[in-house]
């Protein structure tokens, strides 16, 4: 059984680019986020390091155009 591995607040804040309270406040707003697990009676959140990888990869883009595909400008 593969043990799972959790990120705190400060270290999803870390791998999302942005402070913890930034991230309080996309929690507070109910902005998009990974999912997260709240333990009861605590004021810990654990964030599933699958998850946040899986819900982030969603966002992935294509690299740029081939750079035959990019239209050369007159300067």
């Amino acid at each position: 059984m593969m043990d799972k591995q959790y990120y705190s607040d400060t270290e999803i804040a870390t791998v999302l680019g942005i402070s913890v309270s930034r991230l309080r406040g996309k929690i507070y707003r109910g902005e998009p986020l990974p999912a997260r697990i709240e333990v009861p009676g605590s004021r810990t959140r654990l964030w599933n390091k699958e998850d946040v990888h899986n819900w982030l990869d969603q966002f992935k883009k294509q690299d740029a155009l081939p750079t035959s595909q990019i239209r050369k400008t007159k300067r």
